[in-house]
C-alpha cells in the first residue's frame, strides 16, 4: 500500500498545451470539442468555439479567451506564400533598431516575424582569414541591412556557378568593405549594396525604390573610387574589387555597353598598379585580378572592336606544369619599360592557382578562348591569306590542346581541387561533379567556339557538341539550383538548331532568366534573333536548317548589344 501511495505521489501529470481557456482556468481536461464536453455540462459558455489566435504587431498585447492552439495552416490560409527573397528581408529586419525609419524599401500585406521584436547584431561572416573585423555599426538603417543581407545570401552565390566555401564575393567582398576606413573599401562597401540593389529590381521587388538606391550608392561608389585613385590607389585591393563589382551591377542592371568602361578602367588601374605583382598580396586580391582576367578574355568574344590578351598555348606534348614555368619566366624576363604590358600581366595572372575557378573552367581553356578570339579579330580584319594560315596553325594548336582536356589527363575534379598555394580550408561541401559538367560544357563550347569562329562551319558540324552541353546543363540542374557559366549554355543555345536542341535551349533560358540578373535578357535577344535568322534564311534559300549559318556577333552588332557572358 505505501508503495502504490508513492508511485502515486511521484507521477508526474501530463500537462496539456491545447483546449479551450475555461478548462485550463479550471485545470480540468478538455475534449476540445466545439464546444466542449466540460464546459456544454456546466452550461459555460465555451471560448474555443469563437475565438481565434491572431498576430500582433510591434509591443502589442491582449488577453485572449479563445483555445490557445492553432494550425499554422489555418492561420495563413487567405494568405499567398512570401517570395524566398521578401522572406530574407523581414528575416533581416530583425536586426534592425533602427525604429524611425521613413519608409520602408518593400510593402507587404503581412508580416509573419512581427511577434519577434528582439533586436540582434547581424552576423554575415563568420571565416576572416585575414584578421578583419565586421564592423556591422556601419549598416545605419534597414534598407542598407536588407541589401547587405541579399548580398551575401544570394547575390554572392549566384556569382559563382555552385556553392563553395572559397567563393570570393561571399569570402573577402563582404568582409573588406565593411572596414569602411579606406576609401576603396567605402567604395566597395556601395558598390556591394549597388549590386544587391540591381538584383533585387530584376527579380521584381519594389523596382522604383530598388532601382533608386542602386542609383544613390552606384553614384556614392564612383566617387569614393575617384577618391583613392587620386591618392594613388593606396588601397589597391579594396579599389580594384570596387570597380569590380561596379562593372558586375552594371550586368546585372542589364546594362549592355557600361560595363565595358569599368573593365577598361579596372585593367588600366592595374597596369598603373605601384605593386608590380598585386596577385601575391593576398587571396582577396588574387581572386579579383584573376577575376578581372576572366572578364577581359570572356567580354572580348563578343566585342569585334576589342583587343584581348593573347595567351601562348602549350604544344600538345607539353605538360602545364612546363607551360606555367614558361610563362612565369616569361613574364618576368621583360624590361621593365613593358613589365606592365598586357601580355605579361595575362601571363602572369594566369598562372595563379586555380585560374578559372570562379567561372568553372580553368587556365587551359581560357587560354584557347582567347587565343581563338585574337586570331578571329585579326581574320575578320585581314582578309590575306597570311592570317588563314594563322587560322589553320591555330586551329591544329587549340584543337591539341582540348583534345588533350578532354582525354582527362588532368585530375578528377577538373583541375578545381584546393591547391596546397592557397591558404583556405578545404572544401566543406563535395563539388566534384557540378565543377565536371561545368568543365565539359566549357569543353565542349570551346570546340564549337573554334569551329565557328576560325572555320565557319555550319551548324550541322557542331550538334553533336550543342547536344553534349546541354546534357551536361540538364545534368547539373538535377543536383543544383546554381547559376550555371553563361558562356558555354550561349555558345551551345545560339548553334541549337533540332527540336530536341532548341527545347532544351528554351528550357535554359527560362531558367536563366529567373536568377535577376539583367544581362539575361539580352542574352535571350540574341538567341532568339540567331533562330528567327536562320528560320527566314531556311524559308528564303530552301536549305536544312543545319547548314544555315548565323554568326551571333553580327547578330549581337546589329541589336547594338554588347553582352558580357559571365
Amino acid at each position: 500500500m505505501e508503495t502504490t501511495r508513492n508511485v502515486a505521489r511521484t507521477r508526474k501529470r501530463r500537462r496539456e498545451f491545447t483546449g479551450c481557456w475555461r478548462c485550463r482556468a479550471r485545470k480540468v481536461k478538455c475534449d476540445e470539442g466545439s464546444p466542449c464536453s466540460a464546459c456544454t455540462r456546466l452550461g459555460l459558455e465555451c471560448d474555443g468555439s469563437s475565438m481565434r489566435l491572431v498576430w500582433l504587431n510591434g509591443n502589442e498585447s491582449y488577453r485572449s479567451t479563445g483555445r490557445r492552439y492553432m494550425h499554422c495552416e489555418r492561420t495563413w490560409a487567405n494568405y499567398a506564400a512570401l517570395d524566398s527573397h521578401v522572406v530574407d528581408f523581414l528575416i533581416a529586419q530583425l536586426d534592425d533598431d533602427e525604429t524611425n525609419e521613413a519608409s520602408e524599401p518593400l510593402k507587404i500585406d503581412h508580416n509573419p516575424f512581427s511577434v519577434f521584436p528582439a533586436v540582434t547584431p547581424v552576423s554575415l561572416v563568420s571565416h576572416m582569414n585575414q584578421g578583419l573585423v565586421c564592423n556591422s555599426t556601419k549598416m545605419s538603417s534597414s534598407g542598407e541591412k536588407m541589401l547587405f543581407h541579399h548580398y551575401v545570401n544570394y547575390v554572392a552565390s549566384i556569382m559563382m556557378p555552385f556553392e563553395h566555401p572559397w567563393n570570393p564575393w561571399k569570402r573577402h567582398y563582404p568582409v573588406v568593405s565593411l572596414q569602411y576606413s579606406e576609401s576603396g573599401e567605402k567604395a566597395l562597401y556601395h558598390a556591394i549594396l549597388a549590386h544587391a540593389a540591381f538584383n533585387f529590381a530584376n527579380l521584381g521587388h519594389d523596382r522604383q525604390k530598388m532601382m533608386q538606391l542602386a542609383a544613390s550608392n552606384y553614384n556614392a561608389s564612383i566617387q569614393y573610387v575617384n577618391d583613392s585613385i587620386q591618392a594613388s590607389g593606396r588601397d589597391f585591393d579594396s579599389t580594384l574589387a570596387a570597380i569590380m563589382t561596379l562593372m558586375m551591377a552594371e550586368v546585372y542592371s542589364g546594362n549592355s555597353s557600361k560595363w565595358k568602361n569599368h573593365l577598361q578602367g579596372a585593367w588600366a588601374f592595374l597596369l598603373g598598379s605601384n605593386c608590380k605583382e598585386p596577385w601575391n598580396e593576398s587571396e582577396f586580391v588574387c581572386f579579383s585580378t584573376q577575376s578581372l582576367l576572366i572578364v577581359k578574355i570572356i567580354g572580348a568574344t563578343c566585342m569585334t572592336d576589342s583587343q584581348t590578351p593573347t595567351l601562348m598555348l602549350p604544344p600538345s606534348n607539353e605538360s602545364t606544369s612546363i607551360t606555367v614555368a614558361r610563362h612565369m619566366e616569361a613574364g618576368r624576363a621583360v624590361s621593365s619599360s613593358s613589365l606592365h604590358s598586357d601580355l605579361a600581366f595575362a601571363a602572369l595572372i594566369s598562372s595563379t592557382p586555380q585560374f578559372g575557378f570562379t567561372i568553372g573552367a580553368q587556365r587551359l581553356i581560357l587560354e584557347c578562348i582567347s587565343t581563338i578570339t585574337t586570331v578571329s579579330q585579326q581574320m575578320r580584319s585581314d582578309a590575306s591569306p597570311r592570317a588563314h594560315i594563322t587560322a589553320d596553325r591555330t586551329v591544329s594548336q587549340v584543337l591539341a590542346c582540348l583534345d588533350f582536356l578532354q582525354a582527362g589527363i588532368l585530375d578528377s575534379s577538373g583541375g578545381l581541387e584546393p591547391s596546397s598555394e592557397v591558404n583556405a580550408p578545404a572544401p566543406k561541401v563535395k563539388f566534384e561533379e557540378l565543377a565536371r559538367y561545368q568543365l565539359n560544357a566549357f569543353i565542349y563550347a570551346t570546340y564549337i567556339y573554334l569551329y565557328r569562329a576560325l572555320l565557319d562551319v555550319p551548324p550541322k558540324r557542331v550538334a553533336a557538341y550543342v547536344s553534349l552541353i546541354f546534357d551536361n546543363i540538364t545534368a547539373f540542374s538535377a543536383q543544383s539550383s546554381g547559376n550555371f557559366s553563361l558562356w558555354p549554355a550561349f555558345i551551345a543555345a545560339v548553334e541549337a538548331y533540332t527540336v530536341r536542341d532548341l527545347e532544351s535551349s528554351c528550357r535554359w533560358l527560362e531558367q536563366s532568366t529567373h536568377f535577376g540578373l539583367g544581362n539575361r535578357l539580352a542574352v535571350r535577344s540574341i538567341v532568339e534573333e540567331v533562330w528567327q535568322r536562320r528560320d527566314a534564311l531556311c524559308v528564303e534559300s530552301g536549305i536544312d536548317p543545319g547548314l544555315a549559318a548565323v554568326d551571333w556577333r553580327d547578330v549581337a552588332r546589329d541589336l547594338g548589344v554588347d553582352v558580357l557572358l559571365v
